[in-house]
């Protein structure tokens, strides 16, 4: 007592808390929902301005006058019932649907054995290949494309699924190297040499332990190649003839000649399956997270 009378005439007194912290004042609701659509209004009008020509696309897809016009006179089936039923149409797509299997065949093997070998290798040279590996994708295509024709020229590979295959897959390998890289250069080489010490073989081990590892970055390169196969237009228009006619090849033919709905019931189809083909891809493997 005598302690804290001697405190109190000293001028001390007891001890008092210290007022809390003013805290942050919170934002009302109207506040944040301006912040979230100041953030979200430049990426939904980006989107808007990409998807409209598509959308005005497969709604013209819909007129049944012969007429590419918008907005369409009325709704009707006509032109995807004649394009379906066309025997030439029937040919291009069979013929853009064996392209795209073997391209993509062609370019995963391919991009994935040159991007392992440009992350894991340590040899002379390596910048210089994997530039040459990427050039294609700094050249304009119509350059590549006078290229392959006097190239495919002297070989007799001119009119001939070989040399479109060919010619797809040098356009398409790159976008394969350039993802499947990615996925490489992040593998780490702690498992591959675990699973060594464990007796696996150089084949297991690639097989069991790096394809798996690599898995994101193929599928990202097989879409990509799949899609540059399926839209390529400069290359095939020099490379192709009168009985390789794809279905880009076709759709450029007929914007020159007679444009009527079948261009866009054809564009929309083929827009359709693209988006339910990444629908089913992203389902099942996930490609949203290796993209």
């Amino acid at each position: 007592m005598a302690e804290i009378a001697g405190a109190r005439a000293a001028g001390g007194g007891p001890s008092r808390p210290a007022p809390p912290a003013a805290r942050p004042r919170r934002r009302g609701r109207p506040a944040r929902w301006a912040g979230r659509a100041a953030v979200a209004l430049p990426a939904v009008l980006v989107f808007a301005y990409l998807a409209a020509p598509l959308v005005v696309l497969a709604i013209s897809s819909l007129n049944p006058a012969a007429s590419l016009a918008f907005p369409p006179e009325g709704v009707s089936l006509r032109w995807y019932a004649e394009i379906l039923g066309s025997p030439d149409w029937a040919v291009s797509f069979r013929l853009s649907g064996l392209l795209v299997a073997m391209v993509v065949a062609t370019t995963v093997v391919l991009g994935t054995l040159a991007a392992y070998g440009l992350a894991r290798g340590n040899f002379p040279g390596r910048g210089l290949i994997a530039g040459l590996a990427l050039a294609p994708l700094m050249v304009p295509e119509i350059i590549i494309a006078l290229g392959l024709l006097y190239y495919f020229q002297g070989l007799g590979l001119l009119n001939t699924i070989p040399g479109l295959w060919l010619a797809h897959s040098v356009v398409a390998l790159p976008f394969a190297v350039r993802t499947i890289l990615v996925s490489a250069r992040q593998l780490d080489p702690v498992l591959e040499r675990a699973a060594a010490t464990l007796g696996a073989g150089r084949v297991r081990v690639f097989w069991t332990v790096t394809l798996p590892l690599l898995r994101p970055g193929i599928l990202a390169g097989a879409v990509f190649a799949a899609v540059t196969s399926l839209g390529e237009v400069a290359v095939s228009v020099l490379v192709s003839g009168a009985n390789t006619v794809t279905v880009p090849v076709r759709i450029f033919s007929a914007v020159q000649f007679e444009l009527d709905p079948s261009v866009a019931a054809v564009s929309t189809l083929l827009m359709l399956t693209s988006v339910l083909v990444m629908v089913l891809v992203d389902r099942f493997t996930k490609l949203s997270e290796a993209l």
